[in-house]
């Protein structure tokens, strides 16, 4: 084997490694790898106004699929439930996927004001997902969440 067919197998067999088999991603996706090596499909929320629409609007979220909020550092990220119509759960992660903090079952808000929840503890990213997903896939604080790879959009 020539040394680029190489380094190309090697490079396929790493990708291969740490996607799950037979999945593909499109872009603005990642997989997220639970506790129990369940691998969800993620909505990756990379820019300002991604971060900013989330929810918003939304009817539901599939049982099976997360919407990643991603952060270029570490920070204090908060989250609100203005224009959403369902109940969601919330875990924040550190950069290496280690949960910090969770919040259950916030409720859609109607209307202005809506209350503020979590960002008390620093973290990279946080994970929303219909209420009940926390517990029905034993996420609590202390477990990780594998994260990534995340496909970028164009």
């Amino acid at each position: 084997m020539t040394r680029p067919r190489a380094a190309s197998a090697l490079v396929l067999s790493v990708l291969l490694a740490i996607l799950p088999a037979g999945r593909a991603l499109a872009a603005g996706e990642a997989w997220l790898t639970l506790p129990h090596g369940e691998a969800l499909k993620a909505e990756v929320m990379i820019s300002e106004d991604e971060r900013h629409q989330g929810l918003t609007g939304r009817a539901s979220l599939p049982e099976d699929r997360l919407m990643l909020f991603a952060y270029p550092e570490d920070g204090v990220h908060h989250v609100w439930m203005k224009g959403c119509k369902f109940p969601i759960d919330v875990a924040w992660l550190d950069a290496g996927g280690i949960v910090v903090q969770v919040a259950e079952a916030l409720p859609p808000c109607p209307r202005e004001p809506c209350p503020i929840y979590g960002g008390e503890i620093g973290s990279r990213y946080f994970v929303e997902g219909n209420a009940g997903w926390l517990k029905d896939r034993g996420v609590a604080v202390g477990t990780r969440i594998q994260v990534g790879p995340i496909e970028q959009g164009p």
